[in-house]
């Protein structure tokens, strides 16, 4: 793909950016992490896009923002009741991925490559992780989901993350042998999944119920 078009595709995340933007005083508390994500994620498409410009390859801007992504969301889904209750259990969960994370991209020293074992980690977590989620809001608020900006959310978050292992799983299989014309599919097809699942968190920030007045007669 060619490689106006990769960053053309990338600059979707402007889309959820601006909405959370403009609606910022009514993403409340439980939302903020998110919108924190995206702006990280801007943050990282510009760096990126330089970095690639100047250096051929963004991987040491993709290496930090991947962390970044995975603390946030975590704490996200805690904050959403994921393991509130059971504190150790999360900061269990949460630590075990950060430690792989620090071997494969420090001790081994391959922050400037893309290390696979952190990232598919990770992504599969936070597929369980969005799952949980839904399927505890099928069980306890059904009613409201197709408008339910969290449910909305979970599944732009089990897009992206499946996506995510198939495409570390192709990106893998291509280093080790002649890639497939299934292999290259996947690869080139990530981009325009990244663009969807955007467009998905936008939506999800567009139905942010607006704030409650209460008026005294």
């Amino acid at each position: 793909m060619k490689p106006d078009i990769l960053f053309l595709l990338s600059q979707s995340i402007w889309f959820p950016v601006v909405v959370g933007l403009l609606r910022f005083k009514l993403l409340k508390t439980e939302y903020l992490l998110f919108f924190l994500l995206l702006v990280a994620g801007l943050i990282t498409e510009i760096i990126s896009f330089i970095t690639i410009r100047v250096y051929h390859s963004n991987a040491v801007a993709t290496n930090i923002f991947v962390l970044t992504e995975w603390l946030l969301l975590a704490y996200q889904f805690n904050q959403w009741g994921l393991l509130a209750s059971r504190k150790r259990l999360f900061y269990l969960l949460l630590i075990i991925p950060v430690l792989i994370w620090i071997v494969e991209n420090l001790f081994l020293g391959k922050i400037t490559a893309f290390s696979p074992y952190f990232r598919i980690l990770y992504a599969f977590l936070l597929t369980l992780m969005s799952i949980t989620e839904i399927n505890f809001m099928i069980a306890y608020d059904n009613k409201t989901l197709r408008r339910n900006p969290k449910f909305i959310i979970c599944i732009g978050l089990i897009l992206f993350f499946v996506y995510q292992i198939l495409y570390e799983w192709a990106y893998q299989v291509s280093l080790i042998q002649e890639p497939t014309h299934f292999t290259t599919l996947i690869s080139s097809l990530f981009a325009y999944i990244n663009a969807l699942t955007n467009i998905i968190f936008g939506i999800a920030f567009l139905v942010i119920p607006g704030r409650t007045r209460f008026k005294l007669e």
